[in-house]
C-alpha cells in the first residue's frame, strides 16, 4: 500500500468573470482525435482563457500556509509532479513573480469554469481572498471550491496482469479484460 494525494481547483460561475481581463486561447484549427477510430471531422466549440497570479495573490497564499493541510502535515502523501497546488508553486518557485492558470469551460451546456492551475487545499474563505487579488476574478463566484485529498493505493507492481494481488491469492483489485491481456 502507498499513500497518494491529489487536488482539484475551484469551479467558477462563468457569468461572474470579467473575460476581458484574460487572453483567449483558442483550440487547434485542426484538432487531433484521441483515438484512431474517430472518423468524423472534429471542431473546437469552446475557448479557454489564460490568466496569471500576481504578488498580491502570493502574499495571500503565504499568509495562509498555516491553514493548508499540505503544509501543516495533515496530508503527507506523494502527489503527482506535473500538477502542483498553487501553494506549492508559490513556495517552491518563489522567484517567479506570477504563475499562469487557464479558465476552461467544463462543457457546452454548463456555466462551470475549471480554473486549471489553481489547485489548492486552502479553506474556502482563503480561496475567495485569492480570487479577489486577480484582475477579472475579483467578483467571481465559486460554484465548487478547490480541495485536496489523500488516499490509499496499491502499487501496480503488486498486481499480476489479471489484477490479482501477487501476495494474496484470489484477491482481485479489478476485472481485467482477458481478451486484451492474452490470458
Amino acid at each position: 500500500m502507498l499513500r497518494l494525494k491529489t487536488g482539484t481547483p475551484m469551479r467558477l460561475d462563468k457569468h461572474s468573470i470579467d473575460w476581458q481581463a484574460f487572453n483567449p486561447q483558442p483550440g487547434d484549427l485542426r484538432p487531433v482525435a484521441f483515438s484512431f477510430r474517430t472518423t468524423r471531422r472534429l471542431e473546437n466549440k469552446v475557448v479557454c482563457y489564460l490568466g496569471y497570479t500576481n504578488a498580491r495573490t502570493h502574499t495571500v497564499i503565504r499568509k495562509n500556509l498555516d491553514k493548508s493541510p499540505l503544509y501543516t502535515g495533515a496530508i503527507s502523501g506523494i502527489g503527482p509532479r506535473y500538477c502542483p497546488s498553487i501553494e506549492d508553486k508559490v513556495v517552491k518557485f518563489a522567484h517567479h513573480p506570477r504563475h499562469q492558470f487557464f479558465l476552461e469551460p467544463e462543457g457546452l451546456e454548463t456555466s462551470e469554469i475549471y480554473v486549471n492551475g489553481l489547485s489548492s487545499s486552502l479553506p474556502y474563505e482563503v480561496q475567495e481572498e485569492i480570487l479577489a487579488t486577480i484582475p477579472g476574478l475579483e467578483k467571481s463566484k465559486i460554484i465548487r471550491p478547490a480541495y485536496a485529498i489523500e488516499y490509499d493505493a496499491v502499487s501496480p507492481t503488486e498486481l499480476l496482469p489479471s489484477l490479482e494481488l501477487r501476495r494474496i491469492e484470489n484477491l482481485y483489485l479489478g476485472r481485467a479484460d482477458q481478451r486484451n491481456l492474452g490470458i
